[in-house]
């Protein structure tokens, strides 16, 4: 069994990754742990050449360093991990991933750190509950 964790770092991708931990443990299932990244459109905004790739690389160093530290909360529990880190469309990617890992199950939380995305772009547990065409358990904080 395949198991896709989406992570994000908030509060609720940590009841995601709580309830990923416990079922692959129960399971013997892998795990996969993936961030995503919205990709800046610099085009449209007016920002100067470069300043996009610097942003972008910055924010890719973040994300690495903090799926490193969620892989290694795992590994701790156990549970080997590997990490996925892309840029684009998050809901878009985690589907993308799911398929390509032939994946059975997609966990995340239900809502992420990104307020104004979720404003301009829906709720990526919305959409990727809606698309995927494994599974999928939406985390829920009590």
């Amino acid at each position: 069994m395949k198991i896709l964790l989406a992570y994000d770092n908030s509060e609720y991708a940590e009841v995601a990754m709580e309830r990923a931990a416990r079922l692959a443990q129960t399971l013997d299932a892998q795990l996969f742990v993936i961030s995503v990244i919205p990709e800046l459109s610099c085009s449209a905004a007016g920002f100067p050449e470069g300043y996009c790739e610097t942003v972008n690389n910055a924010f890719a160093k973040e994300c690495k360093e903090l799926l490193d530290k969620a892989c290694a909360v795992l590994a701790d529990k156990g549970i080997r991990a590997q990490s996925i880190l892309e840029f684009g469309h998050p809901a878009g990617k985690i589907l993308e991933a799911a398929e390509t890992l032939d994946a059975d199950l997609i966990v995340l939380g239900s809502r992420g750190t990104h307020g104004i995305e979720r404003f301009l772009l829906g709720s990526v547990s919305s959409k990727v509950s809606a698309h995927a065409k494994c599974d999928v358990l939406i985390a829920r904080k009590r």
